[in-house]
């Protein structure tokens, strides 16, 4: 498994990972890749993807079969398009490779993007994903799908296809310029939500006081998408026993303005 998590708001969107990818042998999780990033940068649309779940089979990799799905990204008209699209060649690819129909073949990825509505760019996280639900022990009956998240989350909703239309993507514009963040993890919610709230508690605490300095910077949206999976990192590193941990190694960060301007403190 893994932790990432991605923060969106008026600024930046950003992504954040672990680096672990680990093998069960002999009844223990053995660490087999330690410092490679699970983050791709979708430039075409303003964006990138972050992934959690399968991360490699033999000579196949998900970070590389993402970085080869960025370049296909000009030839669609819209992100939404083309995270459908990813999310149909994902199914195709894991439906190639000799793996179970158990939660070894599962896999989710948020995929970002800016959308161009009515002279705003407006971000959307797009979830494209064969799990059925948390916790990841089942996978989806029809396969790979790809839904927004934006709109359901501040509206506390089912996700829909209707919530690409214009008045439902201008309420998420709205409530970002009234500094609404949405802030959205998988990987290990139980361990990380814990650590996450504490953050942000903290965080809202010091804007109350008025004592918080620069949050609308792309160094502070990268800290606040990263910190919460350093601090699961290093926690499970001091305490928890050999052969059981499955987050840790490099942590890594990246964002994305609206203009499509990219930063990262990790070197992504």
């Amino acid at each position: 498994m893994t932790a990432i998590s991605t923060l969106i708001s008026r600024h930046f969107t950003a992504h954040a990972s672990d680096s672990f990818v680990t093998e069960r042998r002999n009844d223990a999780w053995e660490v087999v890749k330690s410092q490679k990033t699970k983050l791709a940068p979708v430039k075409h649309w303003r964006g990138a993807f972050a992934f959690w779940g399968l991360a490699t089979y033999g000579q196949w990799s998900t970070l590389d079969w993402l970085r080869s799905q960025a370049h296909l990204a000009p030839t669609f008209s819209s992100p939404e398009d083309f995270a459908i699209a990813t999310a149909a060649n994902l199914e195709q690819e894991l439906s190639r490779l000799p793996l179970g129909n158990g939660r070894e073949k599962g896999i989710g990825i948020h995929f970002t993007a800016y959308e161009y509505i009515s002279d705003y760019w407006i971000p959307e996280l797009f979830l494209i994903s064969n799990w059925a639900g948390i916790p990841y022990g089942d996978l989806r009956t029809t396969g790979v799908g790809a839904s927004r998240e934006t709109y359901h989350t501040l509206m506390d909703i089912p996700s829909s296809p209707e919530h690409r239309r214009f008045e439902f993507r201008l309420q998420v514009h709205q409530a970002l310029q009234s500094e609404r963040m949405f802030w959205y993890n998988n990987g290990d919610p139980k361990l990380y939500n814990p650590v996450a709230n504490s953050i942000t508690n903290t965080i809202l605490t010091l804007e109350k006081r008025g004592t918080l300095d620069q949050l609308a910077s792309k160094e502070a949206h990268c800290d606040l998408a990263r910190r919460p999976i350093q601090v699961i990192s290093d926690l499970l590193g001091d305490f928890s026993r050999a052969g059981t941990r499955l987050i840790g190694g490099k942590p890594h960060d990246l964002c994305v303005s609206p203009g499509g301007n990219y930063w990262s403190s990790t070197g992504d």
